[in-house]
């Protein structure tokens, strides 16, 4: 299945790449007959002068020059067109094959203090869970699909989203009419941007003010089309004009404070707005059967006409920027009506606009979590358990693979934590793959919980609450020691798992490592046991084989595995396969060798 939706990929690439080409190609024919025609259009035009002759060539060139003109600007628009989609093909295969399995965003922004899991399982940031799955078209879908990755979700909805990435999986002629949505490949508005403006206080304008000023618009308007066409005397015409745009101007100069803030939190959503409008009539005209995405197009009801009409007074703001618009809009007053226009459409529209843009967002996000499925054929879809049917948590995969690493590398796992057995205690040497599992089991329970499928063979797991300490460091801002920041977040770990009863995964590597064996034996066992007590499950990895009695204690309910060499002759020839029991090699001599010190 991978195979055929690469040479899908490679198929649409190579049609848009020979796309691109020929509309390249005929887009500079065009262009070149619409500077032929220009330099006719201007030699019978001064011939015409010279010689008082007739006008028609100079019209049948410059109607040459117009036709050839239009025709480039549409080849230009079908060669972007055609290059986008080429680039989107380009980066599904690099996806594909493995040689470029992110997309370059690291969602770093999209971080929350104090997240317990969220750096430990390389959620965020680069090589991350999000850059594999990040081929949104705007921020606000980024940020939903990071909301996805860091927030557990209840079963019925993470069984909802699984539904809803199975029927979007295949429908590669949607992603694609979705890629092409307004003028970017990318839009990088901040996803706040809009919550910005609605959130912010109204600029409350008088109600007349709107009224008045469309009437002295309107009245020099006039005053100028009544002029030229009744031959009023220019002096009269001339003072009541200036006298109108006067009043309009004074208006217009006393709003202004208020005016430039509304156009200023709106100056760059005109092309997110773009995005939005297209995408939502797209979502609301499909075909979906899926729960979600049912209950998703119900919710953007009624929409294209209100986006409609903030579109064009965000087309006002932008336009009112450019060369030539920026007189005539300070002789309407352009960005005065346009703000009071916004201001009227957010007291109107605000709340609906918020909800528009909450289902767009997960629309975004489940397309995301839809193509990366389509691209990992060989994965499953987990089983999940609803709340309160086991009397743990409950983590069960056969031949588990870490999501970050290509299927065909990967070592596969079986991990059963729940059915008996609370915690797993993996002991071993360094570069065993203790670390390596723990993330393993992580960012596979990540996944499920966002609903899609897993490397997996089989899984069922219930909805947990993730805390992991894999990922601390020293921090000398802080004044924290590596010790010191395991004891809190371990303390945190704690509160997670007492605030969620039997729905908690813990995921520990190195165990109080910065402490003596005596007391990081006392301590490790007065966090197993508070943690077991909760019904949460979870790993821990160690080096001190001391402490491998906590797991023999009964009430604890643990297990011993380990990680180790197959080959008591190469000691660091690790195949990174668990394997039941303590770990019982050591590898000193071969790392003391490996350093060179053999002698």
């Amino acid at each position: 299945m991978t195979q055929a939706i690469s040479e899908e990929y490679e198929r649409r690439r190579a049609a848009s790449a020979g796309e691109y080409a020929r509309e390249t190609e005929k887009g500079a024919r065009f262009t070149l007959f619409a500077f032929v025609a220009l330099v006719f259009c201007a030699y019978f035009l001064w011939s015409a002068i010279r010689t008082s002759g007739s006008l028609w060539l100079v019209a049948a060139a410059a109607g040459f020059c117009s036709v050839a003109t239009v025709l480039s600007l549409r080849t230009r628009r079908s060669s972007e067109r055609a290059s986008r989609l080429s680039a989107l093909y380009e980066e599904g295969m690099g996806r594909v094959n493995g040689e470029a399995p992110q997309s370059g965003f690291t969602g770093e922004s999209f971080a929350e203090a104090g997240h317990l899991y969220e750096r430990d399982l390389n959620v965020l940031g680069k090589d991350s869970l999000f850059g594999m799955l990040a081929t949104t078209r705007t921020m606000v879908g980024q940020r939903a699909l990071a909301r996805m990755l860091l927030r557990p979700a209840e079963a019925h909805t993470v069984r909802q989203r699984q539904a809803a990435v199975q029927e979007l999986a295949p429908q590669l002629d949607l992603r694609e009419r979705v890629a092409l949505l307004g003028r970017w490949a990318f839009e990088e508005l901040p996803a706040e941007s809009f919550e910005v403006w609605l959130d912010a206080e109204r600029s409350n304008f008088p109600r007349w003010v709107r009224s008045v000023l469309l009437l002295l618009t309107f009245a020099w308007a006039t005053a100028i089309a009544a002029g030229l066409i009744a031959h009023v005397e220019i002096s009269f015409l001339v003072r009541n004009v200036v006298a109108l745009l006067g009043l309009q101007n004074a208006l217009c100069l006393w709003l202004r404070p208020r005016v430039h803030l509304e156009l200023e939190a709106t100056k760059k959503l005109g092309s997110q707005i773009a995005v939005l409008r297209e995408g939502l009539r797209l979502m609301r005209n499909s075909n979906f059967a899926a729960e979600r995405l049912v209950a998703l197009q119900r919710g953007i009801e009624d929409e294209d006409r209100a986006l409609a009409q903030l579109q064009r007074h965000l087309v006002l703001v932008e336009q009112r920027a450019t060369d030539w618009f920026y007189v005539p809009s300070l002789l309407i007053g352009a960005g005065t009506h346009a703000a009071l226009s916004l201001d009227r459409w957010k007291q109107r529209f605000a709340e609906p606009m918020r909800n528009w843009l909450d289902a767009w967002a997960e629309f975004e996000a489940l397309l995301a979590l839809a193509t990366y499925t389509a691209e990992h054929a060989e994965n499953v879809y987990p089983e999940v358990v609803d709340e309160g049917q086991t009397k743990t948590a409950l983590f069960e995969a056969e031949a588990m693979t870490h999501p970050l690493l290509l299927r065909s590398e990967a070592v596969a796992n079986d991990v059963s934590l729940g059915n008996g057995v609370q915690f797993l205690l993996i002991s071993g040497s360094n570069m065993a793959g203790k670390s390596t599992l723990l993330r393993t089991i992580g960012a596979n329970a990540v996944l499920a919980l966002a609903g899609v499928p897993v490397p997996v063979k089989r899984m069922k797991l219930s909805v947990v609450h993730l805390g992991a300490s894999l990922a601390l460091t020293d921090s000398l801002a802080e004044g924290k020691s590596k010790f010191l920041a395991e004891v809190e977040r371990l303390r945190d770990v704690l509160a997670l798992a007492r605030a969620n009863p039997a729905s908690s995964l813990f995921l520990i590597d190195e165990i109080f490592s910065g402490t003596n064996s005596l007391d990081r034996r006392a301590a490790a066992k007065a966090v197993l046991r508070g943690l077991v007590a909760t019904g949460a499950v979870g790993a821990l990895s160690t080096h001190d084989l001391a402490l491998a009695e906590l797991a023999e204690k009964p009430e604890l309910h643990g297990s011993n595995v380990h990680m180790a060499s197959p080959d008591e002759a190469d000691p660091l020839g690790f195949d990174y396969l668990l394997k039941p029991g303590i770990n019982r090699t050591t590898n000193a001599l071969a790392i003391v060798r490996l350093l060179g010190l053999d002698s």
